[in-house]
């Protein structure tokens, strides 16, 4: 299945490339008969004309191009895109399920686990002595039934974390990396 969606990626691709010189420009004008070709009509001989006319030139004339109809200074227009109403669907159930998605997946270092009557004030305990120790770091309580775990860092590689790690092996001899989703990385 992966192998499809990384194919129809560069149909699309390929497709886009192209296509984009007749949907870019709104007007050619023709070396042969002087017609202008609009992209609102479809009949082949103004296609022809307007893709030989590119190919025998080297640039356009002035007043073939406007700024104005440039893409990068209108929004993408989606009016003309027909498709079906299970895409739809299925593309407003991705937009929500994004939406709610706390964090992106990345690694963190896992430090200490507990449980019994005092493992959530041990596992606060272990987080204020690693804050104290390095301030710039994160660390998360993490409770899953029946272990309060203590996992610090927000790394998006493994490279990252690894690195931490190796920083930290002195003081916390039993840690390792773990999957998990982190917060969104800041901003510079």
């Amino acid at each position: 299945m992966k192998k499809t969606t990384i194919g129809i990626k560069q149909i699309v691709l390929v497709c886009f490339f192209m296509l984009s010189p007749f949907f870019l420009l709104p007007e050619v004008v023709s070396r042969d008969d002087n017609r202008i070709w609009d992209r609102s009509r479809d009949d082949f001989e103004n296609i022809w004309a307007a893709r030989t006319d590119t190919l025998l030139t080297d640039t356009l004339p002035a007043d073939s191009l406007h700024t104005d109809t440039l893409p990068f200074l209108h929004p993408l227009r989606w009016d003309n895109v027909h498709q079906d109403e299970k895409i739809s669907m299925l593309l407003h159930a991705h937009r929500n399920a994004v939406s709610r998605q706390q964090g992106v997946p990345g690694y963190r270092v896992h430090l200490y686990m507990d449980s019994g009557n005092r493992a959530r004030l041990n596992t606060q305990r272990e987080q204020a002595a690693f804050e104290k120790k390095y301030p710039d770091v994160r660390a998360y309580i993490v409770y899953e039934e029946p272990y309060f775990k203590l996992r610090v860092g927000d790394f998006r590689t493994r490279l990252d974390a690894r690195r931490f790690l190796e920083k930290i092996r002195r003081d916390y001899s039993a840690a390792y990396i773990v999957v998990d989703m982190i917060n969104f990385p800041e901003m510079d």
